[in-house]
């Protein structure tokens, strides 16, 4: 005679159901903006095809299109800190991300102690290659550091840079609001980037002339004239003279949308 077959204790063998999943969860970390004006190279739509994907990783994209890179990067903080992101990584259609650039950007994510950093690259059709990361104003590139180390510097580029979003919302309460007409849509938002310019009449020549600057630098300069980083909360970060990181591991490649060359 057979023994009667036992059913299995409740969550296990055959009668064992899954856990349900809400779909509806995602996770909400990181969004990496684009801003451009939809014509790219397929080298670097193939490093981002190719790069090296974390175990469970969610990385979200945002890609405004037709905008100037002030204004695109705007749309991207403002899309940002709507959805209810961490962080925003800013990387541009020219500049070319290594296999491994989602791994490093993990470990601050994980560690979650530095709140604005770059990737490196070159200033196109440089050569030698000069390096964009600064210390100081007026005094060129800073060259004194070796391949693989992190640097600071208080002046750092918008092509591959991760951000903190408790820098933006810190910025918000002290920067104009403008607006943006956006997929029809008039969207209304404070101006984190800018381009800066200006415009006088030269005292000795009496000519009109016009200083067009970089929204990075000008992004920069912003956080540290207004101590963004210590109201924002990193008080030991923004105390140091150079309060911006450069992880020289992140070696992304410059790349000339008409050549294809790579700095």
């Amino acid at each position: 005679m057979k023994a009667p077959r036992q059913k299995p204790k409740a969550g296990l063998g055959l009668y064992a159901l899954p856990t349900p999943v809400n779909t509806a969860v995602r996770s909400k970390r990181i969004l990496m903006g684009t801003p451009t004006l939809g014509q790219i190279r397929m080298e670097w739509h193939n490093a981002l095809a190719g790069m090296i994907v974390p175990c469970n990783w969610s990385m979200a994209s945002i890609t405004p299109l037709g905008f100037l890179v002030a204004d695109g990067q705007n749309l991207c903080v403002y899309e940002a800190i709507k959805q209810g992101f961490e962080w925003l990584f800013l990387l541009e259609d020219d500049v070319i991300p290594p296999p491994d650039f989602a791994l490093r950007l993990a470990d601050y994510l994980n560690s979650g102690d530095t709140p604005i950093v770059s990737g490196l690259y070159h200033l196109r059709g440089s050569n030698p290659r000069e390096p964009l990361m600064y210390r100081g104003r007026g005094n060129g590139a800073f060259t004194g550091w070796k391949p693989g180390e992190k640097v600071w510097c208080d002046g750092v580029p918008t092509g591959a840079l991760l951000v903190h979003l408790s820098i933006f919302k810190e910025l918000a309460k002290i920067r104009p609001e403008y607006a943006i007409v956006s997929g029809g849509q008039t969207v209304k938002m404070p101006q984190y980037f800018e381009t800066p310019r200006e415009s006088f009449i030269d005292a000795q020549s009496g000519a009109y002339m016009k200083l067009v600057g970089t929204s990075d630098l000008y992004f920069c300069d912003m956080v540290m004239n207004h101590q963004i980083l210590q109201k924002a909360g990193w008080g030991k970060i923004g105390r140091r003279k150079y309060p911006f990181l450069v992880d020289t591991r992140i070696a992304c490649g410059h790349i000339d949308r008409e050549t294809g060359a790579v700095w």
